[in-house]
């Protein structure tokens, strides 16, 4: 594989209509996950691309292996465990705030909160060219820390590029102090993605720019922190700021996944060895582009899609 990573697919029931869940009467069915939303958008950029994960012995749990197959997602290391469900999410959109939406789990006990460390295969991390990791599987249970932190070591021990994105869940970890002692050490990760919210949690008072100067003197060497409307802004290691602007779309219809997008696409350009200016305006028209559909995957693009979008948006003077 060129990117591993480990985390939970589950499949995701997102509304129809807007407006408080207890009113709606019709939802659609995505598979989803933001690690292997992640691995769905290298894959769709011409990379190999493998998850380590478990699913239930149930229809829900076909369901997430037929759709990772079909997106060509490597599932060699995803197991099936006869005893626990596979995980399910409900999306309520545009309510309470219009054209945002508020995710709301039910995957306590899941089959992938059972992941532990005697499921990481250390040659599969050890034979790719990084590993991708996200604050969310940690949260799940001791057992996913021990596993992800498995992960982390055996790519550090095999000169594996490790990128991280914080994605702190305060629904799972429950508690910021708890969060953030257990996320400080893949702070040092070759690439970390992160928002203005989570570094409120693993930097609090700091600024922004203070706070990514911090993880940088971890061993970090690029720092990316997602502005959602506003863009985002990237560090390199001699902590130079390159920034770029959002763009406009004319419908947002759900937001979920644009960060996953955001993140797959960033990463497979510099891996390219694209600029870094460069690969944060392709970012940027990936998340623009997701938010426009339902289901985080769905409308994640080619490099082909891309150019036609970034372009069609210049001469539309779409671009803030």
């Amino acid at each position: 594989m060129d990117f591993t990573s480990i985390g939970e697919v589950m499949v995701q029931l997102n509304a129809l209509s807007p407006g408080p869940l207890r009113y709606v009467k019709y939802f659609e069915v995505h598979v989803a996950g933001s690690e292997s939303n992640i691995m769905i958008g290298l894959v769709k950029l011409g990379y190999r691309a493998g998850i380590v994960t478990k699913v239930g012995d149930d229809e829900f749990g076909k369901l997430v292996l037929n759709f990772l197959r079909g997106e060509r997602v490597d599932v060699s290391r995803v197991k099936v465990d006869e005893s626990a469900p596979t995980g399910v999410y409900f999306i309520q959109r545009h309510y309470p705030v219009p054209g945002k939406s508020t995710v709301f789990y039910y995957r306590h006990g899941s089959a992938a909160s059972r992941l532990s460390p005697n499921d990481i295969d250390n040659d599969y991390i050890a034979n790719s060219k990084a590993l991708v990791l996200t604050g969310i599987t940690p949260a799940l249970s001791d057992s996913c820390r021990e596993a992800v932190n498995k992960a982390y070591e055996v790519a550090r021990a095999n000169d594996v590029d490790v990128i991280f994105d914080t994605n702190i869940r305060m629904k799972l970890w429950r508690n910021e102090s708890r969060a953030r002692e257990s996320l400080a050490k893949f702070l040092s990760s070759k690439i970390v993605f992160t928002n203005i919210e989570d570094l409120g949690i693993l930097f609090p008072g700091d600024s922004v720019s203070d706070a990514a100067s911090k993880i940088i003197s971890k061993g970090s060497t690029l720092v990316v922190v997602k502005l959602g409307e506003e863009g985002a802004v990237a560090y390199d290691s001699r902590l130079n700021t390159y920034r770029v602007g959002a763009f406009k779309v004319p419908l947002i219809e759900d937001v979920i996944g644009a960060g996953d997008a955001f993140n797959a696409v960033f990463i497979a350009s510099i891996y390219r060895g694209m600029s870094i200016d460069q690969a944060l305006l392709y970012a940027n028209a990936a998340g623009a582009l997701v938010v426009t559909v339902r289901g985080d995957v769905e409308a994640q693009p080619s490099w082909r899609e891309l150019e036609i979008f970034i372009e069609s948006c210049r001469k539309a003077v779409m671009l803030r």
